[in-house]
């Protein structure tokens, strides 16, 4: 099962990586990065208009799985249970604190009078 939520954890950081390369090829109202590779020519592979609805296509399909995979890694880190590093931690009595400099203080064993 640590396996597959590693997998999943992968496959998710290369579609946010792509979601954010894609989105940014984009044709925007100013032009943006996506006019530095020939993404607003007419003479592009996709037709006139083919790159833009293309890259529209590409984005929803990459949204839609970096919503299942923020889905999936939620569910598995949720069955997997709490685990955390101060849980393995040997107990111990509670530190006290000294007012007026707000170092711990430890206890000094009480002698006996005699």
């Amino acid at each position: 099962m640590e396996h597959g939520a590693t997998l999943i954890a992968i496959i998710h950081c290369l579609i946010a990586l792509l979601l954010v390369v894609i989105v940014l090829l984009q044709d925007s109202k100013g032009g943006g990065v996506g006019g530095a590779f020939g993404a607003g020519t007419n003479q592009s592979i996709f037709g006139a208009s083919g790159a833009a609805s293309f890259l529209v296509k590409v984005t929803r399909f990459l949204a839609v799985g970096f919503m299942a995979t923020c889905i999936l890694l939620t569910v598995l880190s949720s069955r997997r249970g709490s685990k955390s590093v101060i849980d393995n931690l040997p107990a111990t009595s509670p530190a006290t604190t000294s007012p007026a400099t707000g170092l711990p203080t430890t206890p000094v064993p009480a002698t006996p009078r005699k």
